[in-house]
């Protein structure tokens, strides 16, 4: 019976002393201020450099723009998407990030410009089913006459069926002297394939390149899509 009532009472000793250790830890933390000077996407020349904007951040009214740490580098004699990132700790030790993409690009004169288009809603697969809403893809020239496209789908899977990044068909196309289009390469990680091929045509009178892309088989996607 002794031994019953050693146990409950120091039972109880436990209990009070885990509640005494444990009460009032709930504390709030507040997050840097952090922003980024220049704009979130910056297209440089290639060949050229590279010369970074900067970022202002901020710990509670204290600056702290010094202790920002990034990671990513950019190869600006060649072109391609790069993504720099921006992380600062707050005194909890609670990181804020930012990401920056920045476009190396060949800026050889063209009719078609290098930039963010929009896809038109009136956009289709298949003629039967239309886009529905409006979609933004890039396009930047990699060579002369050579242009990246960040999605030959026109944001189908990525963007319309919220599939990600992986499924947006990345690749490459041709202006030819006639203003017409040819399919240079194409990839999707999703799937591990690319596009049966491509035919279509671009406007400088309206900024707006058109094509026809086949793939699987199956599918046609006939997407229009206009500078911004």
């Amino acid at each position: 019976m002794k031994r019953h009532f050693y146990l409950a009472f120091l039972s109880v000793l436990l209990l009070f002393g885990c509640e005494k250790e444990t009460e009032n830890v709930s504390r709030t933390t507040y997050y840097c201020d952090f922003s980024l000077k220049g704009n979130p996407v910056e297209f440089v020349s290639l060949g050229s450099a590279y010369s970074e904007p900067g970022w202002e951040a901020s710990d509670q009214g204290v600056d702290v723009s010094s202790a920002v740490v990034t990671s990513g580098a950019v190869d600006a004699n060649e072109a391609g998407l790069y993504r720099i990132s921006y992380s600062v700790k707050n005194t909890d030790g609670f990181p804020a990030t930012l990401t920056r993409q920045v476009v190396v690009c060949d800026v050889t004169p063209s009719p078609l410009e290098t930039g963010f288009y929009t896809v038109s809603k009136n956009s289709n697969r298949n003629v039967t089913t239309a886009y529905g809403q409006d979609f933004t893809i890039l396009i930047y020239q990699v060579s002369p006459g050579e242009f990246y496209v960040s999605d030959l789908f026109g944001g189908w899977y990525e963007q319309r069926a919220g599939y990600g990044s992986d499924y947006a068909m990345t690749g490459s196309i041709k202006l030819e002297s006639d203003n017409t289009l040819s399919l240079v390469e194409s990839s999707v990680v999703g799937w591990g394939d690319g596009l049966d091929g491509l035919s279509g045509a671009y406007n400088p009178d309206t900024k707006t390149i058109t094509w026809a892309a086949g793939y699987a088989g199956a599918y046609t996607f006939n997407v229009t899509a206009t500078k911004q």
